[in-house]
């Protein structure tokens, strides 16, 4: 995934703790044989070499992370989208030297046409996809490392373990039960003028921006990177952290009447935060778990 996962267990022993973290990074070796589409005979892989008229079972949890992703890109009016593999491609391209911008433009231009005619169809009552028109390419960064967490989650509660936070590459954090010290978490909101501690419990943030990565969000809707964000960068807090990994990358290209609307009227988010010009600013302020200094 092309990240890092640390896990941290409290309030068990040492030799119990040591044998449940060798299980989960196990189990995310596991998933990453399934879902990245860098390894060549992976389930998104062999999705991705489909042609038209071709049908492909799939593992349970490839089948499972795919219905999370078209049920997240129905909600957010297609602002959520995993057939983006090709704009990445063609932007790691570009950045390698491979292309240059007017190419760039070009073959984003054609990819786009390519996407928005082709269509791949997940059944929803067995694993098994279809596709039905050649062409599109899924990619599961967006949602893969937060699908990944809770699938975590599942197997530690498998093992009784009650009290626990898991940090992807500093982009998504899931927690459960309380710290060693206090009966929450302490996570830390920060921009480039202010910082907000938070009290965490039994939560998932994740963030989006291209602070770090540069301009590598593609608005599916378009087929482009080259618009202009509102935001520095976005925070998503959910109990799924498939879903606030997901969410996160949505909502960073979405208005805020958007943003309020989704904590509004979408149970499975429990608030959104927004950096703009290095102050941040909560949606469903209500919600958020601030740490009294």
């Amino acid at each position: 995934m092309a990240t890092q996962f640390h896990l941290e267990i409290v309030d068990i022993e040492q030799e119990d703790a040591e044998n449940a973290a060798t299980l989960c990074f196990r189990k995310i070796d596991e998933l990453e044989l399934l879902l990245s589409r860098f390894v060549p005979d992976s389930d998104i892989s062999r999705i991705n070499r489909m042609e038209s008229g071709d049908e492909l079972m799939l593992d349970y949890e490839t089948w499972q992370v795919l219905k999370e992703s078209i049920t997240i890109q129905q909600e957010t009016q297609a602002a959520f989208n995993i057939g983006v593999a090709e704009y990445m491609n063609i932007f790691r391209a570009t950045k390698q030297g491979i292309l240059s911008s007017f190419e760039m433009t070009n073959a984003l231009a054609s990819a786009f046409e390519v996407v928005q005619n082709s269509s791949i169809y997940v059944d929803p009552e067995v694993p098994k996809i279809y596709c039905l028109h050649q062409g599109m390419k899924f990619d599961l960064g967006a949602i893969g490392k937060g699908f990944a967490l809770d699938q975590l989650t599942v197997l530690l509660e498998e093992l009784e373990i009650q009290n626990y936070a898991i940090n992807v590459g500093n982009s998504t954090v899931l927690v459960r039960g309380k710290s060693a010290s206090e009966d929450s978490w302490g996570f830390t909101l920060s921009s480039s003028k202010e910082e907000v501690p938070l009290e965490l419990k039994d939560v998932s943030i994740s963030a989006s921006g291209t602070f770090y990565q540069g301009q590598h969000i593609f608005d599916p809707r378009t087929g482009q990177n080259d618009f202009e964000s509102f935001y520095d960068r976005v925070w998503v807090a959910s109990k799924s952290a498939a879903v606030s990994d997901a969410y996160a990358t949505a909502c960073f290209l979405l208005n805020q009447e958007s943003l309020k609307e989704i904590v509004h009227h979408n149970s499975k988010i429990d608030w959104i935060a927004i950096s703009q010009q290095g102050k941040i600013e909560f949606i469903g302020q209500n919600h958020v778990p601030l740490k009294q200094l």
